[in-house]
């Protein structure tokens, strides 16, 4: 399939009234069509891709120096028999599964995966969110390609915002998701759909999960075969039946290792902020932030006013935030900031902080959550990151 032809069914499912409509049942997941990304070049790309380029961006990731792989490079026999292996397995847009057996099915069963529930996921899915993430979840809807930050591709397993521990390919928790859903990410066109009821929203972030199984099965598979580093034995429905085990293994598994704190001594009103020893914590906090060591003013250049561009995991741009600016994406709550500091933003190269004491990442909490407000930060912090110009 070609990425016009990708994009012209978007358009159809559009035209055709995307939730007032349901998928016509002989509308299958299209194969994968655009490049895989297998490594990301040394060197920062110079700004991000132009609106509708994406692709385009990622194709020149080989001449930088990174490494890419065409799926289309794949025989025709080899594109069929996987595409009918991942139809077996995940069904099609308007009856989604996740056929599972054994220890897997009690997966199926603990990520509320059941037919039932991703068909209900799956029409709320196309209503909502096709537009920007596309029939596959690969971010490329008919919108999707025209707003910047890019909407989530989730077909590589990889998620930005997550409170799991583990890998920079960890998986979120039902919980992370949810918060997306609920509150959206600030500044890009993400929006908030907490009018939505509560079974609706788990609905949809079941079908997220499983658009997500579906194109990490697919995408890891292409990867193997086109890049030779699987022993590949052509036999497509073992292959997706095992990948599919292990990326189930790993959503059950986020859930059961949520990063957690003893505590969190941040006070709920900003004026009990207003202390000598919260604004010495505060001055820790920005004693670390500066410290090389800690590498935060690596990426965040004068607190990310002067931040420049970085490959993502997926082959587009990122631009570390703007910390004075006070827009977190990845939410603004005191623990969702510990999240991020203590767990790293693998997908972003933001690493995490497994060195640094309880203490240390509630200080850095504490710095970054001032950090906007000029009368939060104490005088003499307040002089190093606004000085008079």
């Amino acid at each position: 399939m070609t990425r016009l032809h990708a994009i012209s069914i978007g358009f159809f499912l559009m035209s055709a009234g995307c939730g007032s409509q349901p998928y016509p049942a002989t509308l299958a997941y299209p194969p994968r069509a655009d490049a895989i990304v297998a490594r990301l070049p040394d060197n920062p790309p110079d700004g991000p891709p132009a609106a509708g380029k994406l692709d385009e961006f990622i194709d020149q990731i080989n001449q930088r120096g990174g490494k890419t792989y065409d799926p289309n490079s794949l025989w025709g026999s080899q594109k069929a028999k996987l595409q009918l292996a991942l139809g077996d397995i995940f069904g099609s847009p308007a009856a989604p599964t996740v056929v599972a057996d054994g220890e897997s099915q009690a997966f199926v069963e603990q990520l509320q995966l059941q037919p039932a529930h991703l068909a209900e996921g799956s029409r709320l899915y196309k209503k909502h969110c096709l537009q920007c993430h596309g029939l596959t979840g690969d971010g490329r809807g008919p919108t999707g390609q025209w707003v910047y930050p890019f909407p989530r591709d989730f077909r590589q397993g990889i998620y930005k915002y997550v409170s799991s521990a583990g890998s920079a390919a960890r998986k979120p928790t039902r919980a992370d998701l949810h918060r997306v859903i609920n509150v959206g990410i600030d500044r890009t066109s993400m929006p908030a759909f907490a009018l939505l009821s509560e079974i609706e929203r788990e609905q949809i972030v079941s079908y997220i999960i499983h658009l997500g199984l579906r194109g990490e099965v697919e995408y890891r598979t292409m990867l193997g075969i086109v890049s030779g580093s699987d022993d590949f034995a052509d036999d497509f429905p073992l292959e997706v039946r095992s990948r599919l085990k292990i990326a189930l293994r790993q959503w059950v598994q986020a859930d059961a290792e949520t990063i957690t704190s003893a505590t969190m001594p941040t006070p709920e009103d900003p004026e009990a902020r207003m202390t000598e020893a919260h604004f010495e914590s505060v001055r820790r906090g920005q004693r670390l932030f500066a410290h090389q060591a800690t590498g935060c003013v690596a990426c965040h250049v004068d607190y990310g006013r002067q931040s420049r561009y970085l490959y993502d995991a997926w082959g587009g741009s990122v631009r570390p935030a703007d910390l004075t600016e006070g827009a977190f994406r990845g939410g603004k709550t005191p623990l969702d900031l510990y999240h991020r500091i203590r767990g790293g933003i693998g997908a972003s190269g933001m690493p995490a902080t497994a060195t640094l004491t309880e203490s240390q990442v509630w200080d850095l909490v504490h710095f970054v959550q001032a950090l906007p407000y000029q009368r939060m930060l104490p005088p003499d912090v307040r002089e190093q990151v606004y000085p008079e110009r």
